[in-house]
């Protein structure tokens, strides 16, 4: 299997990386190992270029797990190469030596990476002096000593160099026994051996014949013609390469039919009859080769430490039976020798009689064992029954058999003297018992025990599992770049991180329907809310969108509590009055603003998955169905009575979770809001809305509409039952009409005008006044427009309160008084007034229609959204086991949108830092017991980076039973 470079394939990925990544700004550079590092490239699009010393270098679009701390040389290649460009891609001579040239003139830094041998990487300055180097070596051979302050050998390379015959008849006599005729010319000239091998096939020579001296000087020539199409090839080739090709090799009694064998630019003719699959760069099939590779070597060890595990198992099982069987064992051994006392009863009593009296004559030991042998000569029973004595410990030890059974063996029991027979039959039975009850024990101590292995090792085998693997790297979706999140209704908020952003931000993303927010403090940044359709965005989503904008200010690390405003992308503009100017991320804001409430500093943690497009459908499907499920026929019915439909929806509602209540209560808690702080702000008109007693806001955040208030008197009553008895039904409230009912209760008073301003204070709804009603009684909703010099994002004035003029702006509030008396088309007159007659009415009878806004030129607000936002159908909160999760994305967004994440902790000003808050949080998803195996993955695989970037600040963290979680 090929696992190294060769000059040709060094000289066409040189070629392909030029025209790739060189004039690109170098981001950073990681090790992955003492061998392998890994450099960033580019802003927009992002480039990793691998290189491995001693074996390639190339793109790569897999993740690769990196090091958490760089090595020496890669904190000395960061600090010298970060944000540099490249600006050439050599190599060096036709040697496999690649030189990347960073910075230019006297600030240029080389790189210079070796794919030979064992190989190195060495960094020098501009004058190709090694300033850090991987492998400190001396070149005995050449007397060269590769080190820090020393000049890189450029001499020893080997050169390009066109192939002639007196070249090969002076290395004729240099041929060694038994060498193939490829590799003799590849040591003469490196164009590689499978391009060499090639171009003798194609001049039908035998590129693995064994030669000699004389069997080359007979073909000189037609080697010299095939080394000359080759140095052609080598030169030329690479310019003109569009596709890469990966040769398999056939494995017999294997369940693969093919494997990866070698990468190569093109298909050589020794090839031609082997399976190979093309690519449409020759680095991408590089890279494809390289990761099957690594990803085998992966799963080889993964199943390695999966059999370990297994057989720790197997052996934990095998000795538990093992101590079960020896109990067992144990248990029959002394029942049978306590039934052969028994049995043999008066022999045993006879031979402890005898050595008891031979001991109390004070015979010695010696002098007993004489009287036992003639014992056994004269054929005394019991003599003939002892085997040994062991007067040592008092015991003696007895070869008895079953009496009743012929054919039986003799087995050797040990006889206590102390005691008589039936002592000793007792103590083997209660032998019996005691191992009876400890194998009781051992049985269920094992069962629990091998649980725990089993437990323990199928979690080893998960962890392996997830052991981290190269998994290709996800194309950052295009929204990441920013602050972002998702509100609780659907709808993407996106904020700048810097001022650049910000720029970028307004220019780029804020088109027509969207909604500009910022937040009433210096410096903070500014927040566009897309709008994919032309109705006025919900209350809530505003509210969030408030919320985060203030969590990224500097509200956050000094606790301020202030409030935001919102106004519509046409009063956003770039255009500075006449004689000032804008910076970089500021902006005009034209016209009124409309402000939010003040929210608090809480913002939460979650993970939002990303599902397939299978399980996208079948979410869908699921969702059509129910909604055809619930979908009810009305009929021909024309009334309705209202207790009975409050009890069927209060029914209906009824199984709805807790965060459905929490959403409703978060309503009523805006209106109150509304009433504390007594906001008045210009309603936004809206068409086609008739004036009625509006009581209750209910419809989805696209389609926002209102019910009448009905009542209950004009309504018929069913038959059967009187309007008091109808009335005791619906006495008791259900849990869904707590919350109505209060309702109720809370705006049965409200008139019109009080409805209108708290609605228009969001610009979510509007009501166009009746004709009939004066100006007056709109007064207080008028905005009196301020001087747009001060009206500018992070510098505005409050609306009440009085600007000084200056001399300029007080010459062009006289132009436009008298341009706006001219015209009197921008004036509605009271009814029966022509605009010739002299005008004697009151000033508040006139209403000035307000000026038409024009989108500033420097900003587009057309309909095209270059960027689709239709992933967030595939963004899930809580996903289903159902579900194949691609991967996950760090979500962090105001506390009050995720009441439907499956994970999600709060994050409040604190004293804990970002890093370790989020290993913290990622600790706690992971232990989570109703965590699944695809989301436990998804959190090993977050990136610290991605979980941190978008966190305001040091944070303190609440979950529930954060500390305690997991834990028995």
């Amino acid at each position: 299997m090929k696992v190294k470079f060769n000059s040709f394939d060094v000289a066409c990925i040189v070629y392909e990386l030029k025209q790739k990544v060189q004039n690109l700004r170098v981001i950073n550079v990681y090790d992955i190992n003492n061998k392998s590092y890994i450099i960033k490239f580019g802003q927009e699009v992002k480039s990793m270029l691998f290189i491995e010393s001693g074996s390639r270098i190339h793109l790569t679009v897999f993740d690769w797990p990196k090091q958490m701390m760089p090595s020496p040389f890669s904190a000395k290649c960061r600090k010298v190469m970060k944000n540099k460009r490249l600006t050439n891609v050599s190599q060096i001579g036709c040697d496999r030596i690649i030189d990347l040239t960073f910075g230019s003139d006297e600030f240029a830094s080389h790189l210079i990476i070796e794919l030979y041998d064992k190989g190195n990487m060495c960094l020098c300055n501009d004058q190709y002096v090694i300033t850090a180097i991987l492998r400190t070596r001396q070149d005995e051979k050449e007397d060269i000593r590769y080190a820090i302050g020393h000049f890189y050998p450029f001499d020893v390379c080997q050169t390009l160099a066109s192939p002639t015959i007196v070249a090969l008849q002076s290395n004729l006599s240099e041929i060694k026994p038994n060498t193939q005729l490829k590799r003799w010319l590849n040591f003469i000239f490196p164009y590689s051996i499978p391009l060499i091998e090639h171009c003798l096939r194609a001049n039908d020579l035998d590129p693995n014949k064994k030669i000699d001296e004389s069997s080359i000087s007979k073909q000189l020539q037609a080697i010299h013609t095939s080394l000359e199409i080759a140095h052609k090839q080598f030169t030329s080739l690479p310019a003109s390469l569009k596709n890469g090709y990966i040769i398999y090799k056939n494995i017999q009694g294997s369940s693969a039919s093919s494997i990866m064998d070698e990468f190569h630019p093109i298909v050589y003719d020794q090839f031609s009859a082997k399976e190979s699959k093309e690519f449409p760069s020759y680095n991408e099939a590089i890279d494809v080769f390289f990761y099957e590779q690594e990803t085998q070597k992966i799963e080889m060890k993964s199943l390695q430490q999966e059999k370990n595990a297994m057989k720790k198992l197997d052996n934990i099982k095998t000795d538990h039976e093992s101590r079960i069987k020896v109990l067992k064992d144990v248990q029959e051994d002394s029942a049978n020798k306590a039934y052969l006392i028994e049995v043999n009863l008066d022999c045993v009593e006879d031979a402890i009689n005898t050595i008891q009296n031979l001991v109390a004559n004070r015979l010695s030991w010696e002098e007993i064992d004489e009287l036992v042998q003639e014992g056994r000569e004269n054929s005394h029973q019991a003599a003939l029954a002892i085997k040994k004595i062991n007067l040592q410990k008092n015991k003696m030890t007895m070869s008895l058999r079953d009496i009743y059974e012929s054919d039986s063996e003799l087995v050797d029991v040990e006889i206590d003297l102390a005691m008589g027979a039936y002592s000793n039959a007792k103590y083997y039975f209660d032998e019996v018992k005691h191992s009876a009850l400890k194998e009781q024990k051992t049985i269920q101590s094992s069962a629990i025990a091998l649980k725990n292995a089993e437990k323990k090792t199928h979690a080893t085998i998960k962890d392996i599992n997830i052991v981290t693997s190269i998994k290709k790297a996800r194309k950052m979706l295009w929204f990441e770049k920013f602050l972002w999140f998702i509100s609780s209704e659907g709808y993407i908020v996106i904020g700048g991180r810097d001022a650049i952003q910000n720029e970028i931000l307004v220019k780029k993303y804020l088109k027509k329907n969207d909604v500009y927010v910022h937040a009433d403090i210096h410096g903070a940044t500014s927040i566009i809310v897309k709008n994919r359709s032309s109705d006025p965005l919900p209350p809530k989503t505003l509210m969030e969108a408030g919320c985060f904008a203030l969590c990224h200010s500097s509200a956050w690390n000094s606790k301020i509590v202030t409030s935001a405003y919102w106004v519509h992308a046409e009063q956003v503009s770039k255009t500075a009055p006449t004689g000032e100017y804008l910076t970089t991320g500021s902006f005009m804001i034209r016209g009124k603003k409309h402000f939010l409430p003040p929210a608090q500093h809480i913002l939460g943690f979650s993970v939002l998955f990303k599902i397939d497009d299978e399980s996208v459908e079948c979410r869908r499907k699921d969702d059509s169905i129910l909604k055809n499920s619930n979908s009810v026929d009305s009929g021909s019915q024309g009334t309705i009575d209202v207790s009975e439909q409050e009890e069927a929806d209060a029914i209906a509602h009824e199984p709805e979770s807790v965060e459905g209540e929490k959403m409703e209560n978060e309503n009523v808690e805006l209106d109150d809001l509304f009433e504390k702080y007594n906001l008045q702000i210009s309603a936004v008109p809206k068409p086609e809305v008739a004036q009625t007693d509006l009581t209750e806001f209910v419809g989805t955040a696209h389609n926002p509409h209102y019910k009448k208030k009905l009542d209950p008197k004009s309504l018929p009553q069913k038959h059967g039952k009187t309007p008091q008895e109808s009335k005791q039904v619906s006495s008791k409230p259900k849990r869904r009409q707590k919350g109505k009912k209060k309702k109720m209760e809370k705006y049965a008073d409200q008139s019109d005008d009080e409805r209108e301003a708290k609605m228009a204070l969001l610009g979510s709804a509007g009501i166009k006044p009746d004709k009939g009603k004066s100006s007056s009684s709109n007064s207080k909703l008028k905005y009196r427009p301020t001087s747009t010099a001060k009206n500018v994002v992070a510098g505005f004035i409050p609306d009440g309160e009085k600007i000084k003029l200056t001399e300029t702006e007080r010459v062009l509030q006289t132009m436009v008084k008298e341009v706006k008396e001219e015209n009197c088309d921008d004036i509605d007159l009271p009814e029966n007034q022509s605009a010739s007659e002299p005008s004697n009415v009151k000033v508040e009878e006139f209403k000035l229609k307000p000026p038409k806004t024009v989108p500033p030129e420097d900003i587009d607000l057309s309909d095209n959204e270059e960027e689709p936002i239709d992933i967030l159908d595939s963004l899930v909160r809580n996903p289903l086991p159902t579900d194949t999760i691609l991967f996950g994305i760090p979500f962090v967004a105001p506390y009050n949108s995720m009441s439907s994440c499956k994970y999600r902790v709060k994050l409040t000003p604190g004293a804990t830092k970002k890093g370790r808050a989020c290993k913290t949080i990622l600790d706690l998803f992971t232990r989570d017991k109703n965590a699944l195996l695809q989301e436990k993955n998804v959190f090993k695989s977050l990136k610290d980076v991605d979980m941190t970037v978008n966190i305001p600040g040091k944070v303190k963290i609440s979950a529930p039973n954060l500390h305690g979680h997991g834990k028995k």
